[in-house]
């Protein structure tokens, strides 16, 4: 899997859009076994600055790409906010990818008993 992030500055908004691409067979394999993960591009970032926005979950695959804007006009510090939620998020999903990988099926087989 690959996550791409794109900033874009435009009349003094900050813009990140992260995109994740390129799934292998195994993690879409391990999504249709245990369900695609869910991110939340909301709730508290700790920065600085420190900043809270709408709880906003998300799946990791289907929802993609991810987009935040900050306008400078409404926070001087628009530019550190779009930075801290990228890597913020960035760490969202390395964890969510990182859950995924590590679950197994102990359920899945087949028993055989001869009475």
């Amino acid at each position: 899997m690959k996550l791409r992030k794109f900033n874009t500055l435009s009349n003094d908004i900050f813009t990140v859009t992260l995109i994740t691409e390129d799934w292998s067979q195994l993690d879409t394999q391990l999504m249709v076994k245990f369900g695609e993960p869910e991110i939340n591009l909301g709730g508290p970032f700790v920065g600085p600055p420190e900043y809270d926005l709408d709880d906003n979950l998300v799946k990791i695959m289907s929802e993609s790409p991810f987009v935040q804007s900050f306008d400078f006009r409404d926070h001087a510090d628009a530019e550190d906010r779009a930075n801290v939620w990228a890597a913020a998020l960035t760490v969202r999903i390395t964890a969510a990818i990182g859950t995924l990988r590590g679950q197994t099926d102990t359920f899945t087989g087949e028993t055989v008993t001869t009475i």
